[in-house]
């Protein structure tokens, strides 16, 4: 059956004393409930069969509906091209979504599925392991918890087991639904409007031979549906429901096991709003990689937050705007180490984006021009350039101190990986004084979000690199520039 779905357009005394009773027999016995499902949350073990201690006073039978619902562990993948950063974007778009739809009847208990990383395409390092890396080798997972309720594909493995029991010997993980996504080919309707909507059609059979889920052996899938779809994530939440399973009176599923392929389809919700910048700032580095960036920051750059207006609380959720709104900014006070930070991207892009992509000269002119107004003497290279170009690029810059990140050994590389080394670059650029990147790079865009949350000026944030210092004085193209919400 061909399943179509398109958007359409919650005594006066004595009476006070039976009630002070009341309240007191009521603390009596929940007070005890409450704080030992404060203490399991607080170790995230086994999260999705709690509810917080608020719920218990506000939602009386909250708890009790919440734990008759299956748990839908929700597995996302994205199309192997696809770099790092905007991996980290799909990330929150399906974060987002995933904690709308525990706000649902019947999906309070979803619990999102982080897919492992392995061997992307601007990994470069091919003499060491870089397959099926879990989230915390690059992420504070601790601090995504905070948000809503993920996993790590190992958590998910041992959840998996726990749920099955001794039964799964094997450790085969049976998924029950399967979606492939596609474009549609014609994405916009007969008078010009784009209309949320998605479409079953039949599944190539050359794809469907080469299906091999996270490179994992242990998968396989009970039903794989292919689908042309375009509109928000939030229209997982339609599909969801209009292919819930129906189950036989008297019976109910414990769990259901749900994985969409190529989730990098799906667009935002509402780009840049509230739960956008919620998501982006829970996405704390893993902390070895922060003490890494940190030490060379202190030892190469003389740059540290604690004299560089750049500290952040312990916890994202204590960070706040300024002022009584909620959505008012923070004091954009950040100072930032004395250096400039250039994000010069090469490789694909000298080709792919040639019109706007800068020569290693023109990009040194642009980064000389700005160090001597800013009258800075150190520029801080985040680059996917070669040796050769970074010689050349330092001889046009000869009067000035030119510097990036490099392991210290074979061993360091190892430990940090690819995506570690390039985490470490995003973190001493969103610390700089001065940044400027290139021109619709999502490396770039990234370390705009750092340096929004850290609370620099806009106008030492959102600046990109032209394509020739003819252009700075005419006006290139310029990255658009989003501030942060709270």
């Amino acid at each position: 059956m061909k399943l179509l779905w398109v958007a359409s357009g919650p005594t006066p005394r004595t009476g006070f004393n039976n009630y002070i009773r009341l309240a007191s027999w009521l603390l009596l016995v929940l007070l005890p409930r409450a704080h030992s499902a404060r203490s399991v949350q607080s170790t995230n073990a086994r999260q999705e069969d709690v509810c917080g201690w608020r719920d218990l006073f506000l939602l009386a039978f909250q708890c009790e509906q919440r734990s008759s619902e299956p748990v839908l562990y929700l597995l996302y993948d994205v199309n192997p091209s696809e770099g790092f950063n905007l991996r980290r974007d799909v990330y929150i778009r399906m974060a987002v979504l995933l904690k709308y739809l525990r706000t649902q009847p019947g999906y309070r208990r979803t619990r999102l599925v982080l897919p492992p990383w392995s061997n992307l395409v601007h990994w470069r390092s091919h003499t060491i392991d870089q397959s099926q890396l879990m989230w915390s080798q690059f992420f504070d997972l601790p601090s995504l918890k905070l948000y809503t309720d993920v996993l790590d594909m190992d958590e998910f493995f041992e959840a998996y087991r726990r749920g099955y029991g001794s039964s799964n010997s094997a450790d085969v993980v049976e998924v029950d639904e399967v979606y492939k996504l596609r474009h549609f080919d014609n994405m916009f309707e007969q008078d010009g409007a784009f209309v949320d909507k998605f479409e079953e059609h039949v599944c190539p059979k050359s794809e469907a031979a080469a299906w091999h889920f996270f490179g994992y052996g242990n998968f396989t899938a009970r039903d794989v549906t292919c689908l042309h779809i375009q509109g928000s994530a939030l229209l997982l939440h339609r599909l969801l429901r209009a292919k819930r399973p129906r189950m036989p009176p008297g019976q109910r599923r414990s769990t259901r096991t749900v994985l969409v392929l190529n989730a990098e389809i799906m667009l935002h919700d509402l780009w840049g709003n509230r739960d956008y910048w919620e998501a982006r700032r829970s996405m704390r580095f893993a902390r070895h990689l922060v003490e890494v960036a940190d030490h060379f920051r202190r030892s190469h750059l003389n740059s540290s937050d604690e004299h560089e207006g750049t500290v952040r609380p312990a916890r994202w959720t204590d960070e706040q705007g300024d002022g009584d709104s909620d959505d008012q900014e923070r004091p954009r006070v950040a100072q930032g180490g004395p250096y400039l930070c250039a994000h010069l991207r090469r490789a694909d892009f000298l080709y792919g984006r040639d019109r706007t992509t800068p020569s290693v000269q023109s990009a040194a002119l642009q980064i000389r021009a700005k160090l001597l107004e800013l009258g800075l003497r150190t520029v801080f290279v985040a680059s996917d350039c070669s040796r050769t170009e970074f010689y050349n690029l330092r001889n046009y810059l000869k009067r000035f101190r030119v510097v990036r990140f490099e392991p210290e050994s074979y061993e360091q590389r190892t430990v940090l990986k690819d995506g570690g080394i390039a985490i470490i670059d995003q973190i001493v650029c969103s610390h700089s004084h001065y940044f400027v990147g290139t021109y619709e790079s999502t490396f770039t865009y990234r370390i705009y979000e750092e340096r929004e949350i850290l609370g620099f000026p806009t106008e030492r944030t959102f600046n990109t690199l032209c394509k020739s210092e003819k252009d700075v004085e005419e006006g290139c193209e310029q990255n658009a520039v989003w501030p942060i919400v709270y």
